[in-house]
């Protein structure tokens, strides 16, 4: 089994995500460095890159994840790993995860 490499904290915070799917607006529910895990009604697959927007409480504004690439889907649920990710973007959701 493959061991994770970022910390995974449970959230549940909204997402709004774009791709050549589409547009989709859902929830996260466990969240790290590396990636997401999300609920939403928006079907994707596997394989599938999107643009995403991380609503988190404590931010006026999304984090905005450049680049993701979705791992698994489960029904409504999927993964993603985040590919591209602005350094300031990424030190914002590092505070938002440190703090929780």
């Amino acid at each position: 089994m493959e061991k994770r490499r970022e910390r995974r904290v449970v959230v549940k915070d909204p997402v709004s995500f774009e791709g050549k799917f589409g547009v989709g607006r859902g929830t996260t529910f466990n969240l790290s460095l590396g990636g997401c895990a999300l609920g939403s009604s928006t079907p994707v697959d596997p394989d599938a890159t999107m643009r995403l927007e991380l609503y988190i409480p404590s931010q006026k504004k999304p984090v905005k994840v450049d680049r993701a690439r979705v791992t698994w889907t489960a029904g409504n649920d999927f993964g993603v790993e985040f590919l591209s990710l602005d350094a300031q973007e990424r030190q914002h959701l590092k505070h938002y995860i440190a703090s929780l």
